[in-house]
């Protein structure tokens, strides 16, 4: 399996982009990871609001690191890891989160190459005040 960035131009250090341009995939096995936040993935239904209150009573920074500790579960079952990520859709409720956003996918995704992303400021999300979810792809070798 071989993934490839794409870049139209040099990624320049004084860029510290938080993402890439473009990754091509080569003879892999995708991975659909459905939308990840501070709620974990399987709980209650219908929703329980004094578990629900644990999850969304912390703020933008906090919120941001469990959606990615949650998306690491479902990579590890996936026998993949943040590397093996090469897309991201983030969908924020407020936009100007984006440095800590971009400051915790550095920590995961390093600033060389990190995957190609959409981030969509949304009115709102699934929770009442929920701030930020992701959905993304993965490519791991087939088996």
């Amino acid at each position: 399996m071989k993934i490839i960035p794409i870049h139209h131009e040099p990624m320049k250090p004084e860029f510290n982009s938080p993402f890439s341009a473009a990754f091509a995939v080569e003879d892999a096995r995708l991975i659909f990871i459905s939308g990840c936040c501070t709620v974990p993935s399987y709980h209650k239904h219908p929703h329980d609001p004094i578990e629900e209150r644990q999850w969304l009573d912390n703020d933008f920074r906090e919120q941001t690191e469990r959606t990615f500790a949650h998306m690491k579960l479902i990579l590890d079952a996936a026998g993949a890891d943040f590397a093996n990520m090469v897309f991201l859709t983030v969908y924020l409720t407020d936009a100007g989160n984006q440095d800590v956003l971009n400051e915790i996918s550095a920590r995961h995704f390093g600033n060389d190459n990190p995957p190609p992303r959409s981030v969509i400021q949304v009115a709102g999300l699934a929770h009442t005040d929920m701030m930020i979810e992701i959905d993304g792809i993965a490519a791991v070798p087939r088996s």
